[in-house]
């Protein structure tokens, strides 16, 4: 399975066609995350009509997609995450150890982000960029 990021989300959103020609090559099942659900929640204004159209396709793509939940596991790993970051001050958004902490406690290895630089920090963790 291959994890995406918010990043990759917002591109399909857009219509992104080195990441639709990404995805149509890969021979594994793309998998998302409720955390990267609320992320593009905030960024979602609910009182602009032009963000309704956002909020329409993203639900409509988390209930095409099997979606993995925030659990003690995954909230253990993405606190792992950011304090071994941390600790050697290459702090990252905390919605990138959460996305992180639910695939690696999911055991899902790869993730597709535009995003290289935070998610390269994170062990344990392959980033496939387009």
């Amino acid at each position: 399975m291959i994890g995406l990021d918010t990043s990759a989300l917002i591109d399909l959103f857009k219509n992104n066609t080195k990441l639709i020609e990404l995805l149509s090559i890969l021979n594994e099942k793309s998998i998302l995350t409720r955390a990267s659900y609320l992320e593009l929640l905030f960024g979602i204004n609910p009182k602009e009509q032009k963000h309704l159209k956002e909020e329409e396709y993203f639900d409509e793509l988390f209930q095409q997609f099997d979606v993995l939940e925030l659990d003690k596991e995954s909230s253990k790993r993405a606190a792992d995450i950011f304090w071994l970051l941390s600790e050697k001050g290459e702090t990252i958004d905390k919605f990138d150890c959460i996305i992180a902490g639910i695939y690696i406690s999911n055991n899902v290895k790869k993730i597709i982000t535009k995003n290289i630089k935070h998610f390269n920090k994170i062990p344990d963790l392959e980033i496939i960029s387009y």
